[in-house]
């Protein structure tokens, strides 16, 4: 007879909190501080408000297809002014948190979608959905990375996105 197998929910790989998994991201160097709590939503809410470090966007476009001037829309300020950070600067609690959702939204992408090459497929491609307009065009205001977010939970359900 076959001996039954215990079901053990650790096992099951939920552990790293969605900011858990931005911050993992964008933070990946061991010389930032980023420190993981217990409650790692108030400390996503402080590493926003204290400003991401310019390593965020380095990171971002390095392990991302998204364009120094597409990530300028999104920060809502000027590619000029993104290339003038310096390796110490710090981004601003409005920069910080628009870098935060779209690196949000783009593992999220990751999680569902599978690899990089087609979550950066899709973030540039036009979609139905979202009104004949890509995803990457939305993310630069709170709504849009809601609708976006929305169109990755619907994908992710299986509806027809």
């Amino acid at each position: 007879m076959k001996e039954s197998k215990v079901f053990n929910i650790e096992n099951l790989g939920y552990e790293v909190s969605e900011s858990d998994n931005v911050f993992n991201f964008l933070l990946s160097e061991a010389s930032v501080a980023y420190q993981r709590t217990p409650r790692s939503t108030e400390n996503a809410i402080d590493n926003i408000r204290n400003g991401l470090p310019k390593l965020a966007i380095d990171t971002v476009l390095a392990k991302t297809s998204i364009s120094r001037s597409q990530l300028s829309n999104i920060l809502h300020i000027s590619t000029r002014q993104l290339n003038r950070y310096e390796k110490d600067d710090r981004l601003s609690p409005e920069q910080s948190n628009f870098l935060y959702e779209f690196t949000r939204i783009y593992t999220r992408g990751l999680d569902v979608l599978g690899d990089a090459a087609t979550i950066d497929a899709w973030l540039a491609r036009p979609n139905m959905a979202l009104g004949d307009v890509s995803p990457i065009e939305l993310l630069d205001t709170g709504e849009g990375a809601r609708m976006v977010n929305d169109l990755l939970t619907n994908i992710e359900y299986g509806f027809y996105s």
